[in-house]
């Protein structure tokens, strides 16, 4: 009973943050619907993608998970259970598991490498255990390990219906990855992990006077820049985009306690797509997900200047090149 899978991180353009206390936390059913677009790294080395092998064996005497060659333990094992736990009893066996992952990107630092991983472990332990669920229900069941993973089975830009339940907070594609010409810049500042995990920082949401009004906006731009999607509207695309992420961190920035993902470079870079599109009266838009990494979206035609344009920024490690990926899949090149 082995499988493997591979999924992509995704940016979200429509943010996720903060769950909807009327129902289990555990759920990671989010406050408002959500928009994002799976990516696909231009480098050989870097594709954005995690790469999960898992087996299922009454012979194993305990769960063992391996993320870039570290044995995992505590938190994050059980984050894993609570994919595996609803599997295991659909099917109906108590089998301990074995899982290898690797990540070809940085993670937890604000990368979406959870998206990645949990959309990949949810693809590859539901074809071991010989499931037939549809995407739908495949989105479902990668949201309760990470929210975002939901939107990593599709590949594309992606649309997250909060729901008020388990079986109705999914996502699914708005459009395939050939719909729009929209690449992205991703200006790398640190690939270390970040202090505060995405999920805890998700719990202090609720805490920021200006949470209400974000959740209220963030569902009508949810709409609005999947029409500007579905219409190649790229400067309604981006702006809807950069605002949205602006709302997000001005919630970030004053919860209790306040958290500070950026750092001096994120606001150079900030500020240099802002110069791009005045100066150069080009159009070249940021976001931002909980971390300090900064994404740059562009058209095609554009990607190498606006990389040129971020390298020059003295302090940045690396350029990250991407496109919208293809749907998350299986395969039978296995880790172990």
């Amino acid at each position: 009973m082995k499988s493997s899978a591979i999924a992509h991180s995704n940016i979200a353009l429509i943010k996720y943050w903060g769950h909807w206390n009327k129902v289990s936390p555990e759920l990671n059913i989010p406050l408002n619907d959500s928009v994002s677009m799976t990516k696909y790294g231009f480098s050989e080395n870097t594709q954005l993608k995690t790469h999960t092998t898992i087996e299922f064996s009454e012979e194993f005497k305990e769960n063992e998970a391996i993320l870039n060659n570290n044995l995992l333990k505590g938190r994050d094992i059980e984050r894993i259970l609570k994919i595996i736990n609803p599997l295991r009893k659909l099917k109906q066996i108590d089998y301990k598991f074995k899982m290898v992952s690797f990540n070809d990107f940085p993670t937890q630092a604000g990368l979406a490498s959870s998206a990645a991983g949990f959309a990949a472990l949810t693809i590859a332990a539901a074809k071991a255990l010989n499931l037939e669920l549809t995407q739908k229900a495949l989105s479902a069941f990668a949201r309760l390990g990470s929210g975002s993973a939901a939107r990593s089975i599709h590949g594309g830009f992606v649309y997250w219906h909060r729901g008020f339940s388990h079986e109705t907070s999914y996502a699914e594609q708005i459009c395939g990855p050939d719909h729009v010409d929209i690449n992205a810049v991703i200006a790398i500042i640190d690939e270390r992990r970040k202090d505060v995990p995405s999920d805890i920082g998700h719990e202090l949401a609720k805490t920021s006077i200006f949470n209400t009004i974000r959740v209220k906006k963030s569902h009508e731009q949810a709409e609005e820049i999947k029409k500007a999607i579905l219409d190649d509207d790229f400067k309604k695309f981006g702006m809807i985009a950069e605002k949205n992420c602006l709302f997000m961190h001005g919630v970030m920035m004053t919860s209790e306690p306040a958290l500070f993902y950026w750092n001096p470079l994120t606001l150079s870079v900030i500020k240099k797509v802002l110069y791009i599109r005045k100066s150069e009266n080009l159009d070249c838009f940021f976001t931002i997900d909980a971390g300090p990494n900064v994404h740059c979206f562009c058209r095609p035609e554009n990607i190498e200047y606006i990389q040129n344009m971020l390298e020059s920024i003295e302090g940045i490690e690396k350029t990250i090149l991407v496109k919208p990926a293809n749907d998350s899949y299986t395969t039978n090149e296995h880790l172990f």
